[in-house]
């Protein structure tokens, strides 16, 4: 049962990935046959194809809430540290941890 179940998952999946991919070539081979300009001075053309794939446009019927527009003013405290230099001496680094294994003899 279990293996019957990760196939119908594997299918699943495979199709679903595969679909975008799929679809965009089709796509492609059905405006193969298009015509398109290569002038280079500027003009303009009636609409070359009609293709509801490519005419799509995203009907939002949601509207969005308009919002007032004021003047906003913000204010910005940086505080920093000054930069203090220090001189590290020989005799500081004995305190750090070696860096390398010890040689063995």
């Amino acid at each position: 049962m279990n293996s019957q179940v990760k196939k119908y998952f594997s299918l699943f999946f495979l199709f679903l990935f595969l679909f975008p991919m799929v679809e965009k070539e089709i796509h492609a081979l059905e405006h193969k046959a298009d015509i398109h300009c290569s002038a280079t001075d500027k003009h303009f053309h009636s609409l070359e194809h009609n293709c509801s794939v490519c005419d799509f446009t995203n009907t939002n019927t949601i509207t969005t809430p308009e919002t007032s527009s004021g003047f906003i003013i913000s204010a910005n405290d940086f505080s920093f540290l000054p930069f203090i230099e220090s001189s590290f001496t020989s005799s500081s680094f004995h305190l750090l941890p070696a860096r390398a294994p010890p040689i063995v003899c």
